[in-house]
């Protein structure tokens, strides 16, 4: 084995301390921010609490054996290919981790992970400029690479744990870029930007339109023959092209996943502009400590880098050519974070929901790497300083005004004044070693002070997650298996994760993904289900709802929201349940019967339905007679109207909407009052869809922790609270007491003056017209089941004349079905589901799921593979 120069050991050596020192203060910060688990901390940053937990719970499981879930799974939502999802959130190799860490420490695993990824991100930086520049005092070389792994967008985005694969390898495929280019080397190339779109096809996206920028830039500045650029540029497109049929395992599949429902939503970027002056001075004010404005690229990376940065376009010693490149690469960055098309084609063509600018770790990497150039041979001169340091400060003086007027002003914007001084002033006499090194300890003492800012703002105290997974677990496994055949729902959850289902290996009938199916939010927003393009939720579920949509089993749980964590929500949405047949009663847990249509029987396509708008209860009949052929509402609104009771305030009404305003200083509230039910009567209560996103529980925790953003509007049902999602008109079950009444309160808080909503509507159950129509599919018409896997059902049923396959299963190009032994065109059901058009008579239905994409991926992957041994063979005999 060949043993490494000393020079190369020094670079490992000084990588080592980079990866080190970003470990130690990310683990510091974070323990102080209340963001570190082992320490009862809570990382509530990106989508890792409400979504990526669940996520890694269902890699877990899959990795150790429950292999039927890796194309289609029954715990994504109602079901649908994981191909998309895999690709985005699990591909990366670090994720093999979680093995080392039980299912109840899934949260300790990503934190591990993530403190890892930003010391090899450190690690990466420091390694590219130590290949790249001769540094005359190599203590810069540390810091660049700290400033790199603990940059703002590494702090703020770093819960996104899935992007900062693309953060490592940046610097890693540049290096080997520059390798390609100067000595035709391009096989590390090939392979690490393969590996950058595999871990993560969506950053790796933005690295290769970055590498086509970086491409340009260096061959223009190093220009020095036609027929080698020419050969460059040849070399460059085919190792590219190579990268991308190698990942094709990975983007086929994918592409045919999201083209089946992320990119087929056409409205996300329906009226979403850019501001220019906006972006501008969100973007500038980003380059000082702890910006204030909302929505802003994640640009921090202290003040002596910026310093440096700007010394480097005054620096003389870099060629004109070189500096004018750069300006253009800025300028090109600077259109990026303020013109709307070209902010788009960095995220794929599609508005970003929520975590703007995610290329801005990009821009990072660019202003870094100029600034290691010049601290590479730091020849400082002092009117140069002057200079650079009195542009920043005018830049800091302007950026004070914008927060004044427009951000929300603190004395950090004076502290970074202070700073730009105080490194100006270090820098100035940075010939002294003890400066430099008080230079860099106060740089890196600063990009620590910021990390902290940032996790402080989403950190929380809380340590149920491991005794709430464990306990979730024994409930689900304890549950009689005819409920677990079918989709379980509950009404409540941890870390606002609607995607549980993945974490206790149940079939579920909610999901929040940027990978879901667009079709299935707009039919439950039909049924009065609150649901978005991106997400669809059960809370608010009826009886109906329950028998349309296979859910045997509702569980409640009879603790309030947030009495065992800030993060624990209980929705309290299901009373009408409560006469049901209870099929496991476990500490605080309820699970209740439902009466359930089969996953899979003979009935009625219904496809194309006219929907009324805003009428949950028109649509859930019109669906469920539909499916079953059947006459007759299950759900019907009640002549009875509310007694109504104000507490200081006063109430206007007009027709069925009504305007409540309080008249002193204190909450007021407004009563509502329904009686004349049987005592524990169940019923429905429908609210004005206006009304809310007032109760929503999502920002309840951290809006409660500021005291100028407290929540407006408080639901009680009977004395007990209630959160409601919003989005559409929803129905909220609830039970008359032993006086036959249902009494509703809402208390608007000191800081909400007027409400204007519709009145409540109470809303009847015929339980038994439900439990005929129901009875009469399951004993006459289901399909019975002989297997039922996650990609492989198979069965029996019996159709007649006028009947049809109908499923409630998400119809996937995937899904292929032979009736009979033959195979057979797959239809649709509510335009959502499969189903069969069939012929009557007995029958034998096989259904098999392949994700679509797959074998030609595996095979042009191959291919990619061979022909970068062949390409690599070939440019072993050539040289430029």
């Amino acid at each position: 084995m060949k043993k490494l120069s000393k020079e190369k050991k020094n670079i490992l050596k000084l990588c080592l301390i980079s990866f080190g020192i970003t470990i130690a203060i990310f683990l510091i910060v974070s323990s102080l921010a209340n963001c570190n688990p082992f320490l009862g901390g809570v990382l509530w940053g990106g989508d890792l609490p409400d979504e990526y937990l669940s996520f890694f719970q269902y890699l877990r499981r899959l990795i150790l054996g429950n292999w039927n879930s890796l194309q289609f799974s029954f715990a994504n939502g109602l079901g649908a290919d994981m191909a998309g999802n895999i690709s985005y959130y699990l591909a990366s190799p670090f994720n093999l981790l979680i093995l080392l860490f039980p299912a109840s420490q899934i949260n300790l695993a990503l934190y591990v992970i993530i403190i890892i990824k930003l010391g090899l991100a450190s690690a990466a930086f420091t390694f590219l400029i130590l290949n790249f520049f001769n540094f005359k005092n190599q203590i810069y070389s540390v810091f660049l690479g700290i400033i790199y792994g603990l940059s703002g967008y590494c702090i703020g985005y770093g819960a996104n744990l899935m992007w900062l694969d693309g953060v490592i390898l940046l610097p890693l495929i540049i290096y080997a870029l520059i390798k390609g280019l100067v000595k035709r080397h391009w096989t590390l190339y090939i392979v690490l930007l393969a590996c950058a779109i595999i871990f993560n096809y969506y950053i790796g996206y933005m690295i290769c339109i970055f590498m086509v920028i970086a491409f340009c830039a260096y061959t223009i500045n190093n220009f020095k023959d036609k027929k080698i650029f020419i050969q460059q540029i040849i070399d460059f497109v085919i190792s590219s092209l190579i990268s991308g049929l190698i990942s094709a395992v990975v983007t086929l599949p994918t592409w045919m996943n999201l083209s089946n429902n992320k990119f087929a939503e056409h409205t996300i970027n329906e009226g979403f502009r850019l501001s220019p002056v906006s972006s501008i001075a969100k973007s500038i004010s980003a380059l000082f400590m702890k910006n204030t404005f909302n929505g802003s690229p994640l640009l921090f990376i202290g003040t002596l880098t910026i310093i440096i940065f700007i010394l480097y376009f005054i620096d003389n010693k870099n060629s004109k050519k070189e500096r004018i490149i750069n300006l253009v690469i800025g300028l090109v960055f600077l259109l990026s974070l303020v013109q709307t098309k070209i902010y788009l084609f960095w995220h794929g063509g599609q508005k970003p929901v929520g975590f703007p600018y995610r290329f801005s770790f990009i821009i990072i990497f660019w202003i870094l790497l100029l600034a290691a150039k010049e601290l590479a041979s730091f020849d400082l001169k002092k009117e140069q300083l002057l200079l650079a340091s009195g542009i920043y400060f005018v830049v800091g003086l302007v950026v004070t005004v914008l927060r004044l007027h427009y951000g929300k002003y603190d004395m950090y914007m004076l502290v970074s004044l202070g700073l730009i001084i105080l490194f100006s002033l270090l820098l100035y006499f940075s010939d002294h070693k003890s400066f430099r090194f008080a230079l860099v300890m106060v740089g890196v003492v600063e990009i620590a002070i910021s990390s902290y800012l940032m996790l402080d703002r989403i950190g929380m105290r809380s340590n149920i997650y491991s005794n709430y997974v464990t306990e979730n677990q024994e409930l689900f496994d304890h549950l009689p298996a005819g409920v677990k055949s079918k989709r379980i729902a509950k009404n409540y959850f941890l870390n606002n994760d609607r995607g549980e289902s993945y974490a206790f290996n149940y079939k579920g009938a909610e999901i929040f993904s940027s990978n879901n199916d667009p079709k299935i939010s707009k039919l439950y927003a039909n049924l009065g289900l609150s649901a978005y393009g991106y997400y669809y939720f059960y809370k608010t579920g009826t009886v109906v709802t329950d028998a349309i949509l296979n859910i045997g089993g509702v569980i409640d749980n009879s603790l309030p929201s947030q009495s065992i964590s800030p993060e624990y929500i209980s929705y309290g949405l299901r009373d009408d349940l409560k006469n049901n047949q209870i099929l496991l009663k476990e500490k605080q847990y309820t699970a209740y019967r439902t009466d359930t249509l089969p996953l899979i029987f003979a009935g009625n396509l219904s496809n194309n339905l006219k929907f009324k708008s805003n009428d949950p209860v028109y649509n859930q009949n019109l669906v469920l007679n539909s499916l079953t052929q059947t006459q007759g509402n299950v759900l019907t609104y009640s002549p009875k109207v509310a007694k109504i009771k104000v507490t200081d305030s006063k109430l206007n009404q007009e027709k069925k909407k009504f305007t409540v305003t309080r008249t002193s200083d204190k909450a007021g509230s407004v009563t509502f009052t329904f009686d004349g039910l049987k005592p524990k009567e169940t019923a429905y209560v429908q609210f004005g869809k206006d009304l809310m996103g007032f109760a929503d529980p999502l920002t309840t925790y951290h809006a409660t922790q500021d005291g100028n953003n407290k929540p407006e509007l408080s639901i009680t049902i009977d004395k007990k609270d209630v959160r409601l999602q919003p989005q559409v008109k929803q129905l909220i079950g609830v039970r008359a007491n032993q006086k036959g009444q249902v009494q509703i309160k809402w208390r608007l808080a000191e800081n909400k003056r007027i409400l204007t909503s519709e009145m409540p509507r109470l809303v009847n159950i015929n339980s038994t017209l439900l439990r005929s129509k129901v009875s009469q599919v399951n004993n006459k018409k289901q399909m019975h089941l002989t297997t039922f896997r996650d990609n492989y059902l198979s069965g029996k049923i019996n159709t007649t004349k006028n009947e049809n396959l109908v499923t409630t299963i998400p119809y996937s190009r995937g899904w292929k079905v032979k009736v009979d032994g033959k195979p057979v065109k797959v239809s649709r059901t509510l335009d959502v589901f499969i189903g069969l058009d069939m012929k009557p008579g007995k029958h034998t239905v096989v259904m098999r799921y392949r994700t679509p994409g797959l074998l030609i991926g595996v095979i042009t992957s191959i291919i990619g593979i061979i022909l970068l041994v062949v390409f690599n063979g070939y440019l072993e005999k050539k040289k430029y």
